[in-house]
């Protein structure tokens, strides 16, 4: 706060005194009192009016230039009164004790809010692996069940009944495992483990993971050029590749659908050398005014609206996940053409969770 401000703020106070210094010289001047004398005494009034404004702004100056400070610079405003000196005057202080109550309040809620927050992440993930197991076991019971079938037309027609509905409860398991992996989003950096992976090892773990995805809608997966080592966690990369996947074959065409895989060194001996991951199927795309927004939460775009049982969270749990692990992530598409996702895996630096 600069004193040509504080003055500004000030000028009611200043056109008191000049009145009531022209009082005075009016009333002096009537009493016969020298016209010298009578101006000095008026000087001295306002100059003492200014010499108060002055002290004044000096007791105020370092507490509303510190908080002037801490509004522009703090980085979150609830430390305000950590960041201020208390003032000595009556204003100030009763500004000081506002902010602070306020910022207890304020404190308190977020404290609360991040409480329930981490108590219901853990409740859904105690949910998650609990649910797993009436899951494991109806899996089982299910394969017993299609041992049993015999070997007849009305064996044929239960069998396949039973095949839909294996893809059913996978269908089930996936949308459970993706509430883990959301849940847990939150606090990345408790279950995060950097090796040295092999793209063509971890592209071939989500495949495998995600094979019967791909059987029942007639996809055919392709690697291309993957002999290339990153740095990365495997279980997060196998659960954001396997989203890729399950999105994939939600939309592939009924013929001919094809799921490639590519790998390939860019901007190679640059500071932005990176490893990129393309995953590319040939299904119906995404239109064009789409495409900006297949990361965000719930946005499930046109194709999601004929049918396709869409929930808007895969993409964006990829595009969370690779921003929480320091990895670029990109799409892009031609809508009934194709539909490609890239990955980029820095080479030349180390990521640090924000």
């Amino acid at each position: 706060m600069s004193f040509w401000a504080y003055l500004r703020s000030a000028w009611p106070t200043f056109v008191l005194a000049g009145a009531a210094a022209a009082l005075c010289a009016i009333v002096l001047l009537v009493s016969g009192t020298n016209g010298a004398v009578t101006l000095l005494v008026a000087c001295l009034f306002l100059l003492a009016a200014l010499a108060a404004h002055c002290v004044d702004f000096l007791r105020k100056r370092a507490f509303y230039g510190d908080l002037a400070r801490c509004v522009e610079d703090v980085e979150h405003p609830l430390w305000i009164t950590e960041m201020v000196c208390e003032p000595d005057d009556v204003e100030g202080r009763l500004a000081y004790d506002a902010l602070k109550a306020v910022s207890k309040a304020a404190n308190d809620d977020v404290a609360r809010y991040r409480r329930q927050t981490q108590e219901y992440r853990e409740y859904i993930e105690t949910w998650v692996h609990e649910a797993k197991s009436p899951l494991a076991a109806a899996h089982l019971m299910l394969e017993n069940l299609m041992e049993a079938v015999p070997a007849d037309e009305t064996g044929e027609r239960l069998l396949g009944k039973t095949e839909a509905l294996g893809e059913e409860l996978d269908r089930v398991e996936g949308y459970i495992e993706q509430a883990l992996f959301f849940a847990r989003s939150e606090s990345l950096e408790r279950d995060y483990l950097i090796r040295s992976y092999n793209l063509r090892d971890l592209v071939g773990n989500a495949v495998r993971a995600n094979a019967r995805v791909l059987l029942g809608a007639h996809v055919a997966p392709f690697r291309v050029n993957l002999e290339r080592e990153v740095f990365t966690d495997e279980k997060w990369m196998t659960f954001i590749l396997g989203q890729l996947i399950q999105n994939s074959a939600k939309y592939a065409r009924s013929e001919g659908a094809e799921l490639v895989f590519t790998g390939r060194l860019m901007d190679e001996g640059m500071a932005s050398e990176r490893i990129e991951l393309e995953v590319r199927d040939n299904g119906c795309g995404v239109a064009e005014a789409d495409l900006p927004r297949v990361f965000d939460r719930g946005f499930t775009g046109q194709n999601g609206r004929t049918g396709k049982r869409a929930t808007g969270i895969g993409l964006y749990l990829v595009g969370r996940l690779c921003d929480k692990m320091g990895l670029g992530v990109r799409a892009d598409s031609r809508a009934g053409e194709f539909f490609a996702v890239t990955i980029s895996f820095p080479t030349n630096r180390m990521h640090y969770f924000e």
